[in-house]
Formats: C-alpha cells, sequence, structure tokens
C-alpha cells in the first residue's frame, strides 16, 4: 500500500520535510547545540484511506506541527515531541512518543538511519515492516514508523539524516543485542588516567552507528575525525574539546566533531553518546 504525506498547512508537499523537522536550535561557528536552546514542537500525525482513482487511491499520512495545527488534528492523532539539530553536513531529530498519546506514528521522510533509545515500533527495512527495539539500527527505513500491533509503548528515536559513502547502499537493520560492547584500551579514543571506554559500531553500507560508554573520571586520548561525526549524549556529563572549543555538555545535547580538528572528552560522569558520520554522499 503506497502511503503519501499530507500537510494541514497550505505549503506544497514539496515543503512537507521541512515542516515535519519543526525549527531548529541556533546554527553558527559553534560545533555543540544545547537542549534547551532548540525548540520542542508538539507533532501529530494520522492515517487516513482514500478512495478514488489511480494515484487518488491508498493510505496517506498526514501531518500536523505546531500548536496552531494541532488544534485542527482529530481526537485519534498520534501526538510527539520533536526536537531539530541542524548542521552543515546533517541533521538529528529526537522524536519522543508516549503511550498515553497513541503511541507511534511517524512518516519516513528524509531520515537515513534510527536508533531507538527506547521502546519499539516498526518500520520498513528492504521492503518488510519489521519490530524494532532499544538498541536497535535501521540504515535507511522507509514507508511509516509505527507501534506494534497493540503493543504501544513510551519510545524514544533518534532519527539521522546524514550523506553515504557508498553509491546504491542498501537498507539493514543491525540489532543491538547481536553487536558487541568492545572495550577501547589504546589508540585515539581510548580511555586514559582512570576513564574507560567501551563502543558497540553497527556497521552497515557506507557508513556506522556507534554506541559509546565513557566510565569516569578521567579523558579519552586525542582523535582527528577524517569526516564529520553527529553525536547525541544520551546521558551523563563531559566537556568535550574539539579544535579550540572547549564546551560543557549534558544529557540531550548534540555536537559535531568537526573533521580535521583534534577531539577529546573529559568524563565528568559516566556517559552514554550515540554517533554517525556525516560525510559527503557519493554522487
Amino acid at each position: 500500500m503506497r502511503y503519501i504525506v499530507l500537510a494541514l498547512s497550505a505549503l506544497s508537499l514539496i515543503g512537507v520535510p521541512a515542516l515535519a523537522q519543526g525549527p531548529s536550535g541556533p546554527s553558527g561557528p559553534s560545533n555543540v547545540i544545547f537542549k534547551k536552546d532548540v525548540e520542542i514542537v508538539p507533532m501529530a500525525e494520522w492515517e487516513i484511506v482514500q478512495r478514488g482513482a489511480a494515484e487518488q487511491t491508498g493510505a496517506r499520512i498526514l501531518i500536523a506541527a505546531g500548536t496552531t495545527e494541532l488544534a485542527r488534528a482529530p481526537a485519534d492523532a498520534v501526538k510527539y515531541d520533536s526536537q531539530t539539530f541542524r548542521f552543515s553536513t546533517g541533521s538529528l531529530r529526537v522524536l519522543n512518543f508516549t503511550k498515553k498519546n497513541g503511541g507511534v506514528l511517524h512518516q519516513i521522510t528524509t531520515e537515513t538511519q534510527l536508533y531507538v533509545v527506547k521502546g519499539s515500533g516498526t518500520v520498513n527495512v528492504f521492503g518488510v515492516q519489521t519490530e524494532i527495539r532499544a538498541g536497535d539500527v535501521v540504515n535507511l527505513p522507509s514507508g511509516v514508523l509505527r507501534s506494534r500491533k497493540n503493543k504501544a509503548e513510551d519510545t524514544t528515536i533518534l532519527a539521522f539524516t546524514v550523506g553515504n559513502t557508498m553509491k546504491d547502499a542498501k537498507a539493514a537493520l543491525v540489532r543491538g543485542k547481536d553487536t558487541p560492547d568492545t572495550q577501547l584500551t589504546e589508540g585515539p579514543k581510548a580511555g586514559v588516567d582512570t576513564a574507560k571506554v567501551s563502543v558497540q559500531r553497527y556497521s552497515f553500507d557506507g557508513n556506522s552507528v556507534r554506541v559509546a560508554r565513557l566510565k569516569g573520571p578521567g579523558k579519552t586520548a586525542p582523535a582527528n575525525p577524517a569526516t564529520d561525526v553527529l553525536i547525541y549524549l544520551v546521558k551523563g556529563q563531559m566537556q568535550i574539546t574539539i579544535g579550540d572549543e572547549v564546551k560543557e555538555v549534558t544529557a540531550g545535547d548534540v555536537l559535531r566533531e568537526e573533521a580535521g580538528k583534534p577531539t577529546f572528552w573529559d568524563v565528568r560522569q559516566d556517559s552514554m553518546f550515540v554517533a554517525t558520520n556525516a560525510p559527503v554522499s557519493k554522487p
């Protein structure tokens, strides 16, 4: 069944992805965007089935963004909160769904990778509607992200939109339970002093998602990334040094490790972050 995204506003369909993302936090020379500086946009999505001729037939997802449009959404619409963090080389949306507001319903548009922070859902992976749970990663999702049948629950999704270094990359599901947690004991990004660092690496065509867990106090060995990296801090508190920029970050903040700039962490509290590369896509 074919899905078409519609928005309540008078904008054309071409404008829907930007509308769905909502306003973002400040952008500029800083490689850190603080959660407190990014507007939380209330969203609603709901499904209708339209019957008619040819392209007018099929299921459609309608989207409302912001309090004005939400007032016109039907009572049974799924409501959730969205925050969008934009950098020049990619973006991240944090989608917070709750069981009491209808569970999970979200039309996939520009998203290239999903990471399930908590909860569960289903999404199309290479043509198959597939269950995903906390700790799972999907590369190149499609279709509609929705709750498991009769199993709606509070769910948080990280939705990255970034480039890919492989032309014609394929969609993939990588389960958290099948991804080992490996201790980094030497080399760039390894813990020094008393800091300890472990990483789960979810690999797929042209990119990867990494989930890092850091125990402090202590620092990590400097690394010089070859490409930009977008990072969401799931929990904890750290000081990040990116070239000459030094910032204190806490859970919910998003940052970019900039290509070519030496980077290291000073771990203040036990922390966890989710990262993916933001490269220039292959033509």
